[in-house]
């Protein structure tokens, strides 16, 4: 079984099990302030589970009443250097929220459409092949929407398994020091089965994400990175937010874990592209998604479209670029679990926007095997932020008592 379905499925039971356990102080306001829990938050995540080495977690309101960012554990196991708040961390697929981003700015400027088929951008030496089903070659008839909703069919270079047996995480974790091309990434999707016609299902497939920044790059002329460098990391002042080699003289991400293992070396393999090779900070993560909410990246019918949901794995969809969290209603009051949309990563990075608390929320856990534990730390971050409002709104009201 796929982590992806692996993680949804434990993050539905762990959800209602957390939800019967805990209940909320409603009557009487929080005995810290939201600032200090958010800092227990933090903390508790590392000191309870020893595979968790390090966690950083940035908030912010829509309209800055609120922006706070605290970090706990160790960022460098090899010096001990303590983790902070301004870290800079892998943030794995969320990447996929900033190529879908550019993707949509360059349908914006009349560049591309997204109805376009990758092929008209793509040579046949890239692509052909990459989608056979049923005895029918769909390689050429693929769009670009198709690619940015996962609903290509196109094999997933990064999970499936080849006919060595191995898929390329695998690969890149045993064999740290081998360097891979994205066009080597690609060719092992042509050696994979398609899953369906396109059009017809949804298939997280990292090599969707990896075609796309191909598309970004025959369009534009130049690499992906200088494209994210002039789209988003000057015009938004990310100074600490890049895509490939680490510039000089930036700090080193934070170590990375899968169980007990460090695969921190894997994540420099190349491998990691458009589909997930950003390395930023979990305040920067909330600055980007905060501007891509208010309008000042694309326009907002752009951002809707993005938001065009497909049934994915309950209860995540998929839209361009763009992920949805939504519980039942009675389950997210009880679970205190509300609506999210933005992205998460396979480190247990994630970067999300609570519409109705108005709330971002950004940070990782660097560990492969925490990405429920990520959604679980999203429950208790609104949980403190929607008591602390109810305190202080009845304080407001009736005074202190």
């Amino acid at each position: 079984m796929h982590w992806k379905a692996r993680w949804i499925a434990t993050a539905i039971v762990s959800v209602s099990a957390v939800a019967a356990l805990i209940a909320l102080r409603r009557a009487s306001g929080p005995a810290m302030s939201l600032e200090q829990q958010f800092e227990r938050i933090v903390a508790e995540a590392v000191a309870h589970d020893a595979s968790v080495k390090n966690c950083v977690l940035s908030v912010m309101t829509g309209d800055g009443s609120l922006v706070w960012a605290g970090a706990a554990g160790v960022a460098h196991h090899t010096d001990s250097a303590p983790m902070a708040p301004d870290s800079p961390i892998y943030i794995a697929s969320v990447t996929k929220l900033y190529t879908a981003t550019a993707v949509l700015l360059l349908q914006e400027r009349g560049s591309l459409s997204l109805d376009d088929p990758m092929a008209k951008y793509l040579p046949p030496d890239l692509i052909g092949g990459i989608h056979q089903y049923d005895g029918i070659d769909y390689s050429t008839r693929i769009t670009i929407r198709q690619l940015l909703s996962h609903r290509s069919g196109i094999a997933d270079y990064y999970e499936e398994k080849a006919g060595d047996g191995k898929n390329l995480f695998e690969l890149v974790t045993e064999h740290p020091d081998r360097t891979w091309t994205v066009n080597e990434t690609i060719a092992r999707a042509r050696t994979l089965k398609a899953h369906f016609v396109p059009g017809t299902g949804t298939f997280y497939s990292d090599t969707n994400y990896q075609l796309l920044g191909k598309i970004v790059e025959a369009v534009t002329g130049r690499a992906l990175s200088a494209v994210f460098q002039e789209f988003f990391f000057t015009p938004l002042n990310l100074t600490h937010t890049h895509l490939g080699a680490q510039p000089a003289p930036a700090a080193k991400p934070a170590d990375v874990f899968d169980g007990m293992s460090d695969i921190t070396e894997a994540r420099a393999s190349g491998a990691y592209w458009a589909d997930g090779g950003m390395v930023s900070t979990a305040g920067e993560m909330n600055l980007f998604l905060k501007a891509l909410n208010e309008g000042r990246i694309i326009r907002p019918e752009s951002l809707r479209s993005m938001h065009d949901w497909h049934p994915w794995r309950f209860p995540l969809r998929y839209g361009l670029g763009t992920m949805s969290f939504e519980l039942p209603g009675l389950v997210a009051r009880s679970s205190g679990l509300r609506a999210l949309w933005g992205h998460s990563g396979s480190t247990g990075s994630f970067l999300y926007r609570s519409d109705e608390l108005d709330l971002y929320m950004a940070g990782t856990l660097d560990q492969t095997e925490a990405r429920v534990d990520a959604f679980l730390l999203l429950r208790r971050v609104m949980q403190a932020f929607e008591a602390t409002q109810r305190h202080q709104e009845a304080t407001r009201q009736h005074g202190p008592g």
